[in-house]
């Protein structure tokens, strides 16, 4: 299976390219990279099998004792390393991150360094590359080090018990929620069979009313929500006190509204607003869309169930 979920800039697919080309010779390699990269056979053909090999050899030249003295180079190196990642087996790239994982893991100071650096490059909001279930391990690596003093990992620990239970293919994690007028629900509780749009968003951040706006006012999710095929779930991950309840009075009345103030702590809250979509069972589908991307694929599920329900009749 390959990593499918992350998106590579065309910057990175030119540079791709340049890398993949077979290196003319060693002290060409040196002078271009931080240390000799792997010459990718000409037997392989296929940019699978290519990034394969590239990911599984790649630090067989890098002498990771010493090599953080520079982090600057560090980050270059890990950025050609990460940028084959889409295009490998998922196999591959993991067990090529937990053994890079455990060469480093005895130095706790570049561990520390390594953890920062894959923040960056697959985690960060400024990351060209992100892909959750690649920094995961190194977000665990880091919180599990018991020679890093709490203040130094503390973030990472926040990341990895977030990014752990909230990953693409896990069951929702389940929580309680309050409703404007101070009853309660879980999302356990919702019907089972109809799909979940679950929108965690504060009323004060500006690009989560904007995205609550063109959400409520899309013909296409309304019509899934009034056929029954979906349910929006919308979370404020605050206290409910009466500010927010008076907000929610033009919230809209298909939705269900309710505030949870440590849902931070179940769920990846990196980039509001956050948007989940689960199946019919809870299983998360998908996670942190594009407004325009969702509201597209609203479109085109909603246009192939009427084009269905016509040829019925």
């Amino acid at each position: 299976m390959r990593i499918t979920k992350v998106t590579v800039a065309f910057a990175t697919l030119i540079a791709l390219q340049g890398v993949l080309q077979p290196v003319a010779t060693a002290q060409e390699a040196v002078a271009e990279t931080y240390f000799e990269y792997p010459k990718v056979p000409e037997s392989l053909e296929s940019l699978n099998d290519k990034s394969n090999f590239f990911i599984e050899n790649f630090w067989k030249r890098c002498n990771l004792k010493s090599a953080f003295s520079s982090k600057q180079k560090m980050e270059g190196a890990f950025r050609d390393y990460v940028s084959f990642m889409p295009f490998a087996d998922a196999e591959v790239v993991h067990n090529s991150i937990d053994k890079l994982i455990s060469e480093v893991q005895k130095n706790p100071k570049n561990l520390l360094t390594l953890g920062e650096i894959a923040e960056a490059t697959l985690y960060s909001d400024t990351a060209k590359l992100i892909c959750d279930e690649c920094y995961l391990p190194f977000a665990k690596a880091v919180a599990g080090n018991k020679k890093i003093s709490k203040a130094e990992k503390a973030r990472f620990e926040y990341q990895a018990s977030a990014l752990g239970g909230s990953q693409v293919g896990m069951t929702a994690p389940d929580f309680e929620f309050t409703r404007p007028d101070g009853t309660t629900g879980r999302l356990s509780e919702l019907p089972k069979g109809a799909y979940v749009l679950l929108f965690i968003n504060d009323p004060d951040c500006t690009e989560c009313e904007l995205a609550r706006m063109r959400l409520s006012a899309d013909v296409n999710l309304n019509d899934l929500i009034d056929s029954g095929n979906l349910i929006v779930l919308s979370i404020y991950p605050g206290e409910p006190d009466d500010d927010w309840k008076s907000r929610t009075t033009i919230y809209n009345k298909k939705w269900i509204v309710g505030a949870m103030p440590e849902i931070d702590e179940m769920y990846d809250m990196r980039n509001p607003p956050v948007i989940y979509y689960l199946n019919g069972m809870h299983k998360i589908l998908s996670k942190n869309f594009d407004i325009d991307n969702l509201l597209e694929a609203f479109r085109q599920v909603n246009a192939k169930m009427n084009k269905t329900e016509s040829i019925q009749e």
